[in-house]
């Protein structure tokens, strides 16, 4: 007898064995979507904030000066101010940015870079930089030597709920070089 197709009992069998394993196919990938909604963001923030600080410490260890008076440090929401290898003034601080969501408006702290220029932003519209402490660090004679940077990232979501449940912190002291002074 020639055979062609597929018997009604083969075709119930594959059907039983699909309905077993498409579940967990469905699982295992609804897991990997989840879990790279979550770690995707995470790494975008660590990056950000990796350019951000290997900016600093570019111009901090060319910096003509750092401005204490002219800056308000150590407290969560400082602004620092020096005085570049260029003779330019530079301020970075915090500021409130309006950013459309899908839910409407808002407002997102952000980090700039301000010189007389202008202002570019340092972090993304969806980070939301909660801390930003910025110290100064001496030796024991008083003598500045560095300064500490203390960082806080926390994602915000697309949706317009407020955040995501990212957040990313990061803790460097950057050294100054003998010729940079304070005012």
């Amino acid at each position: 007898m020639n055979r062609k197709g597929f018997s009604l009992i083969e075709t119930v069998l594959y059907i039983g064995l699909l309905a077993i394993l498409l579940p967990s196919f469905v699982m295992v990938t609804l897991g990997f979507v989840q879990k790279s909604e979550v770690v995707d963001p995470k790494i975008r923030m660590e990056e950000k904030v990796a350019v951000i600080f290997s900016q600093l410490q570019y111009e901090l260890t060319g910096a003509e000066s750092i401005d204490l008076t002219g800056s308000s440090l150590g407290i969560d929401d400082s602004s620092f101010v020096f005085v570049d290898r260029e003779g330019v003034t530079v301020t970075v601080e915090r500021t409130a940015d309006a950013v459309s969501f899908l839910e409407g408006d808002q407002f997102v702290n952000r980090l700039t870079w301000g010189t007389v220029a202008g202002s570019e932003w340092m972090t993304d519209a969806d980070m939301d930089a909660e801390v930003w402490n910025v110290a100064i660090v001496r030796d024991g004679g008083g003598v500045l030597t560095g300064v500490n940077v203390l960082l806080t990232l926390r994602g915000l979501n697309p949706d317009g709920s407020p955040y995501r449940d990212i957040e990313f912190t990061a803790d460097t002291t950057i050294s100054l070089q003998a010729f940079t002074t304070e005012l």
